[in-house]
C-alpha cells in the first residue's frame, strides 16, 4: 500500500531516518527545528536511550501537515494554496497547480499529486509519519530513565501525529485504509478502506486516549520551550472537527453525495456516504463541545481568546501568529523563523506575496461587515464606474479582521505609506487589464505575510487548529439540533474579540447557519477551513457562482473610482459569463491511479 515496503526500507531497522544527534536532546520547539539532521542510528540505539527517545518523537511531529508551499521540496500545490479553490480568493500565480490542474479541469487520478489538495501517496509524508508514531509506541516501553507517567504521555502525543494525519485524510477522501501498528516489511500491506464511520470512529477513538492521559494544557513554565506539544485540549479539539465534519451532509444526509454514482462500490460499501442521516452525530459534537468547555472552565480557564481591548486587530494577528498564545490548540512548523522575504526556503512569501497564488476576490471583501456590525451593501459596487471618482472609501471603519486577512487599498501598510491598490501604486495592478500576479483583483493578501519586507526572524507556523473553531462549532452543532438561542453565545465571543457586536436576534436556523459559516470564514481566512466548509455543506453553488475584482483608479484630492469585474480564474473552468462548470466528485479527492491498480481500494465516485 502507497509504497509502504519502500517506507519501511527507509524507516527499517539500520536505516530509520531518525535524525537524532549523538550529543544533543531535542525540544519539539525551536532548538530542534533550528538544527540539521545528523546522524542516523538504529532501534536498538534509539529505544535505550531515552534523549535519543524522546528525539524520536520529536521528529515525528515534523511530518504533520503544514499548509504553505516552503521550498521545491515541500512544494504544496505547485506554490499554490488551497483556499484559491474557494469563493474566497483565487490564484494569479499562472503556473501553480491551482491553474494547471483545478482551473483547467485536468485534475485526475494520473495527476502529478505534488500540484494537487492532498497528497495520498505519502507526499504529505503522513505514512512516515504513522509509521514513525507506531514505533515509538510499540518501542518505547524498554526506554530505561523515563519514568511511567512519562511514557504514557508521550505514547500519548505519537497517538495524536496519527490521528492528525487521518483526520487529514478523513476531509480528502473519505474511508482510508486503517493502520494500527508500524508494518514489517514482509507485511501485506494492500488492507482495504475503511468505512467512512469506521475512519472517524478510529480518529476520535485516538483522541479520547490522548485525551485520557495529556495535561489540559502546558504548564506556563513550559509553554515557551515546549510549544507545539499536543496537549488534551488539542486532542478533544481534534475530535470536534472531525465530528463536525463528520456529522455535516457530505457524509451524513439521506443521500449520497453524488446520487449518479449511488451504486459505485465507495457508495454501496459506505466509504464516502454514512448510508442516511443520522442527527445523533451531531449530538456527538455538541457533547464534546460541551465537555470542552467543562473541562477548561474547571482548569481555571488555561485556553482563552488573545485579548486586546484597545487593539482588537493586533488581538486577531497574535492569535493566528503568536506561538504560545494560549489559543493555538495545535500548530505545525518546519523550521523557527524565517530568514528573510526572499528566503528560497519559504516560497509562501513570495508564493503568495509577489506571485498572487492566494489573491483575495471582491465577495470575500464584502463579507467583512462594519466595525459596527453594520453588514456591507454589496449593491455599492453596482452604482460605480470608472469614470465616477468619489472620496467616500468603502474599505474605511470595517471589521479589523478585514485588514489582517487582505491588503485593501488606503490600508495601513510600512511605514512610509499607505497600501496603493490602484492601478498603478506601488501595490496595485500595473495596467488596468491585468489577469494574474499579484493584487490583480485589486486586493492583496495579508495574513501570513504582512508588511512583506520585514519578515526576517518572524515566527513561521502554521495554525492547524485554533480555539475559535471550537466555539463556533459548538454553535453551528447547537443550532443543527434546534437549540437556536444557545448559539448566539458562541459566535457572539468571537465577535466580541474584534468589538463586533453581537447578532441579530430571533434568526432563523437556516440564517443562523449562514451567520456560523459566515463568521468561520472571517476569523479563519486563509487557514483551509473554508475550504473544508464548502466540503461538507456540499456548497456547490459557491464553488459555480462568478467572482469579482475591482479596477481602481485614482483621481485628483484623494477620490478613487471602482469598477467591478468578472474574475476568468475559478475551480473548475469557467464559463464566458464567469459561471464555473462543477461536479460533485470534486468533493472528494481521486485515489492515485498507481494506487488503484493494486486492487485493494475503491475509487471515489465520479473518479
Amino acid at each position: 500500500m502507497i509504497n509502504m515496503k519502500k517506507i519501511c526500507n527507509i524507516l527499517s531497522l539500520a536505516l530509520m531516518g531518525l535524525f537524532v544527534s549523538c550529543v544533543d536532546t531535542f525540544k519539539v520547539g525551536d532548538a530542534f527545528l533550528e538544527k540539521a539532521p545528523s546522524v542516523d542510528v538504529d532501534k536498538d540505539v534509539v529505544f535505550n536511550d531515552p534523549n535519543f527517545a524522546r528525539g524520536f518523537l520529536w521528529n515525528a511531529y515534523t511530518s504533520l501537515y503544514y499548509g504553505r508551499p516552503l521550498d521545491w521540496g515541500q512544494n504544496r500545490m505547485g506554490m499554490g494554496a488551497v483556499d484559491a479553490l474557494t469563493d474566497h480568493f483565487t490564484s494569479g500565480l499562472t503556473w501553480d497547480g491551482v491553474n494547471g490542474l483545478y482551473y483547467s479541469g485536468q485534475f485526475n487520478s494520473t495527476s502529478d499529486y505534488a500540484n494537487s489538495i492532498y497528497s495520498y501517496s505519502n507526499g504529505e509524508g503522513q505514512w512516515t509519519g504513522i509509521r514513525k508514531a507506531w514505533l515509538f509506541i510499540e518501542n518505547i516501553g524498554q526506554t530505561p530513565g523515563i519514568d511511567d507517567a512519562e511514557k504514557e504521555r508521550l505514547k500519548a502525543e505519537a497517538k495524536m501525529i496519527i490521528a492528525c494525519h487521518y483526520a487529514d485524510m478523513f476531509r480528502n477522501y473519505g474511508g482510508v485504509p486503517l493502520i494500527t501498528k508500524a508494518f514489517d516489511p514482509n507485511d501485506d500491506f494492500k488492507l482495504p478502506r475503511g468505512t467512512a464511520r469506521q475512519t472517524m470512529d478510529f480518529i476520535t477513538g485516538l483522541c479520547d486516549e490522548a485525551y485520557a492521559v495529556l495535561p489540559w494544557a502546558l504548564p506556563s513554565n513550559e509553554q515557551e520551550q515546549w510549544a507545539g506539544r499536543f496537549t488534551g485540549a488539542a486532542a478533544l479539539g481534534l475530535k470536534i472537527r472531525v465530528l463536525l465534519f463528520g456529522a455535516s451532509p457530505l457524509f451524513n444526509d439521506d443521500k449520497p453525495y453524488f446520487p449518479e454514482y449511488s451504486s459505485a462500490p465507495s457508495v454501496t460499501e459506505q466509504h464516502v456516504w454514512f448510508g442516511g442521516k443520522d442527527m445523533s452525530l451531531w449530538e456527538d459534537v455538541v457533547s464534546a463541545c460541551e465537555l470542552f468547555m467543562k473541562r477548561n472552565e474547571e482548569e481555571g480557564k488555561p485556553w482563552d481568546l488573545v485579548q486586546n481591548s484597545s487593539n482588537p486587530r493586533q488581538a486577531y494577528q497574535d492569535a493566528y501568529y503568536r506561538r504560545a498564545n494560549g489559543e493555538l490548540l495545535i500548530d505545525t512548523r518546519k523550521r523557527a523563523t524565517v530568514s528573510w522575504y526572499w528566503d528560497q526556503n519559504c516560497y509562501y512569501l513570495q508564493s503568495y506575496g509577489s506571485y498572487g497564488a492566494m489573491t483575495p476576490v471582491l465577495e470575500y471583501i464584502d463579507l467583512f461587515p462594519y466595525s459596527d456590525g453594520t453588514p456591507f451593501d454589496s449593491s455599492f459596487w453596482d452604482e460605480q464606474n470608472k469614470d465616477t471618482y468619489i472620496s467616500e472609501d468603502p474599505f474605511a471603519n470595517r471589521d479589523p479582521r478585514l485588514y489582517e486577512n487582505c491588503l485593501v487599498n488606503n490600508a495601513d501598510f510600512g511605514a512610509d505609506h499607505v497600501a496603493e491598490l490602484w492601478i498603478g501604486g506601488r501595490e496595485g495592478p500595473a495596467t488596468d487589464i491585468a489577469s494574474d500576479g499579484w493584487a490583480f483583483t485589486g486586493f492583496g493578501i495579508y495574513k501570513y505575510i504582512l508588511d512583506k519586507n520585514k519578515m526576517a526572524g518572524k515566527q513561521d507556523q502554521w495554525p492547524y487548529l485554533r480555539l475559535p473553531e471550537i466555539y463556533l462549532s459548538f454553535a453551528e452543532a447547537l443550532n443543527e439540533v434546534g437549540r437556536t438561542g444557545e448559539a448566539y453565545k458562541y459566535i457572539d465571543y468571537v465577535r466580541a474579540r474584534v468589538n463586533l457586536p453581537g447578532l441579530r436576534q430571533g434568526l432563523s436556523q437556516e440564517e443562523m447557519r449562514k451567520e456560523i459559516l459566515d463568521e468561520r470564514a472571517r476569523e479563519f481566512g486563509a487557514e483551509e477551513v473554508h475550504y473544508y466548509d464548502m466540503i461538507r455543506w456540499k456548497m456547490s453553488d459557491s464553488f459555480r457562482k462568478p467572482l469579482h475584482g475591482l479596477r481602481i483608479r485614482r483621481g485628483d484630492n484623494q477620490t478613487y473610482s471602482y469598477e467591478k469585474f468578472t474574475v476568468k480564474k475559478r475551480f473548475v473552468q469557467d464559463g464566458e459569463d464567469g459561471t464555473v462548470f462543477f461536479t460533485p466528485k470534486w468533493y472528494l479527492s481521486p485515489f492515485p491511479f498507481i494506487e488503484m491498480n493494486k486492487g485493494y481500494l475503491t475509487q471515489n465516485p465520479g473518479w
